[in-house]
């Protein structure tokens, strides 16, 4: 079976949704959600991503999201992959966690962004999940509508914005939502595009059929994107960004067994926060395996949290803002 075309474009709105497989439970317990926030956040910084709802439902989650990069893809198969590998992991299981590949359409504006926020908010009530909104942990609810819980990584004022600014218009307009009144998702084209049949026009060309226009160049560039910055050459530019020498990144490149060795980790951090590489493949250029690889990352993420004079050295070279 051929793959789903995936429409990818830069500054994006787009609402992301995927399932357990066999309608089974993804979150048993809470630390299964708390994790997977945790995913979020560093999905959102690596694949620069804005988050601007969410509503995890126990079976399945929902994202509402806009990349600023034609990543979309590599951002949601990253969520997907990492998620189960540490479900898996934490309860001695195998096989697949989700149903298939994760679903995905284009959101064509501010106006249908609205009302999708309001539908995908008001999912707990309708799955019976909660009595109250307000009192559902595992949504972006009540941060929009109390600026409760709010993650750093949520666009809080984005959202807003598109209720006035006003956390009780959001609140209003959430508790009169209707579907049968909205018929939202009439709106919805060919399981990719929410929106207008102007805007299906304007995106697909007047016969307004994707899946007619898999060879032309604009249809390739929307199922794929890639840099042609090779590996090598962007740890070279981050080195020298650094202040290292083409001989200090080579001696960095081999392995030494109990050497503490900082700019080495946050080399590494920061060729994974690119997006564009694996682990496998950082471990390849570092000549290591994926666990020192994976363990060389998260002490990196540690060094440029804590570490003074790295964090220095970083905003320097531009590669942090703060």
């Amino acid at each position: 079976m051929a793959r789903p075309l995936r429409i990818e474009c830069e500054n994006a709105l787009y609402h992301v949704l995927s399932r357990g497989i066999e309608g089974r439970t993804i979150f048993l317990d809470s630390r299964d959600n708390e994790h997977f926030l945790e995913l979020l956040a560093a999905m959102a910084e690596r694949f620069h991503v804005e988050l601007w709802g969410y509503v995890l439902m126990g079976n399945h989650y929902h994202l509402v999201l806009r990349t600023r990069q034609p990543n979309l893809s590599r951002a949601a198969q990253w969520l997907g992959v990492s998620y189960a590998s540490w479900f898996n992991a934490r309860r001695e299981r195998k096989g697949h966690l989700f149903q298939g590949r994760f679903k995905s359409f284009l959101i064509e504006d501010e106006h249908y962004l609205r009302s999708l926020l309001l539908y995908v908010h008001r999912n707990p009530l309708r799955a019976g999940l909660a009595r109250r909104l307000a009192d559902y942990r595992w949504s972006s609810y009540p941060c929009l509508a109390y600026g409760r819980g709010c993650a750093s990584w949520l666009l809080r004022d984005s959202a807003l914005a598109l209720f006035g600014g006003e956390p009780a218009e959001f609140r209003r307009a959430v508790q009169e939502y209707s579907e049968e009144k909205e018929k939202l998702f009439e709106n919805l084209w060919h399981g990719l595009f929410l929106g207008s049949r102007a805007g299906l026009v304007r995106l697909f060309g007047e016969d307004a059929r994707p899946d007619r226009h898999r060879e032309k160049p604009q249809a390739r560039a929307a199922l794929r994107t890639t840099r042609a910055t090779s590996l090598e050459a962007f740890a070279r530019e981050l080195a020298a960004a650094l202040g290292l020498s083409a001989g200090e990144l080579e001696e960095l490149r081999r392995p030494k067994r109990h050497v503490r060795r900082p700019l080495r980790d946050v080399l590494i951090y920061l060729l994974w926060r690119h997006g564009d590489f694996r682990l496998s493949q950082i471990g390849e250029f570092f000549r290591v395996g994926y666990t020192a690889i994976a363990n060389a990352r998260q002490r990196g993420v540690q060094y440029v949290k804590r570490d003074r004079g790295i964090r220095a050295k970083l905003r320097s070279a531009g590669l942090v803002s703060r």
